[in-house]
């Protein structure tokens, strides 16, 4: 926890600073009279949607605006891929989720939840489970005792836990089959090789368009997939972390409100950069995005509570161990 405390303190100096530097300098002219300088970041992200903001602050140059001296953005194919570069320092932050989050901390790789990047309501980045197109399925109560295609320790099966248990279907009663490469599990699931599968968007609806049923997803009542901006706090604590992490931030909410303005205006970069699928490019909902803030301690305690119910965590972490809490 002494880390925590010294984050703690770190931030509360880096507020200050930048209500200094409002007040009398841009951004630009830090360090000038011995302020600290921002520093440059390189942020790890998935090709999804939930990292469109930050491509909008690329494309429109808002980190440039802000003085940030260097952010850039390394799309990973895979998970894996981007926590093996973290783990290497290669990368200072990414977009993931909570898990991916707390499994780092229990290593001794402390990190940091920044803000929500989707999932702060529950209209936000949808989450479901689906039954195979001419499967007969209607509910979730049907799939009792039914494989559903999902991914072991990951929030695509936190999410699947959740629904099922949201239907009122046991514990013991929920089966999984392990898929997981999202895309080959919709392709099984699409061609009735699994009677069902948990999906994310865009797939999701891309699913439900040629023909499955959507049996459940996670826009009615609490959100179960939260995404997160995952800072490491050996990056933090060096010179300008903090300061650096706050102006992103800032960068963050601006780019939100030119997404959430005009969000058709970003369809053929969310295409690009997020390969929304062809067959529904033209009608997929574009997300809304939450301006930054933290995820609560309802969020992050029922991930935590579920992790360590699997023997996931090789020892315990709170929400105190990952969010920055300021004096």
């Amino acid at each position: 926890m002494r880390i925590r405390r010294i984050l703690a303190a770190l931030c509360a100096i880096g507020l200050l600073t930048v209500l200094v530097t409002a007040c009398g300098q841009t951004a630009e002219d830090n360090g000038a009279d011995g302020a600290t300088e921002l520093a440059p970041v390189v942020i790890g992200t998935l090709p999804t949607e939930d990292a469109l903001p930050l491509w909008v602050a690329e494309e429109r140059g808002l980190f440039d605006e802000a003085g940030l001296p260097s952010v850039e953005i390394v799309t990973f194919q895979s998970a894996q891929e981007r926590d093996a570069a973290f783990s290497a320092g290669e990368i200072d932050a990414f977009m993931g989720d909570i898990i991916a989050a707390a499994q780092f901390e229990t290593t001794g790789m402390s990190v940091t939840l920044a803000t929500v990047m989707l999932g702060a309501t529950p209209e936000q980045g949808r989450f479901g489970i689906v039954g195979a197109p001419e499967s007969g399925y209607a509910d979730l109560a049907a799939l009792a005792g039914v494989p559903v295609g999902t991914s072991s320790n990951t929030i695509q099966e936190y999410v699947l836990d959740g629904l099922m248990l949201q239907a009122g279907v046991a514990a013991d009663q929920i089966k999984k089959e392990e898929v997981d490469k999202v895309p080959v599990r919709f392709d099984l699931v699409m061609n009735g090789q699994l009677e069902a599968a948990a999906l994310p968007e865009p797939l999701l609806t891309l699913a439900e368009a040629q023909g499955a049923t959507i049996l459940a997803d996670d826009t009615t009542g609490q959100n179960l997939s939260q995404t997160v901006l995952v800072f490491s706090d050996e990056y933090l604590t060096d010179d300008g972390g903090i300061e650096t992490m706050t102006a992103l931030l800032d960068v963050w909410d601006e780019a939100v409100t030119i997404v959430n303005v005009e969000p058709d205006a970003w369809r053929d970069t969310l295409v690009e950069k997020a390969r929304l699928p062809e067959p529904i490019k033209d009608a997929y909902v574009i997300s809304t995005y939450p301006e930054h803030e933290t995820p609560s301690k309802e969020q992050v305690d029922d991930v935590l509570s579920w992790m360590e119910g699997k023997g996931l965590l090789t020892e315990r972490v709170t929400y105190e161990d990952l969010v920055l809490v300021t004096p």
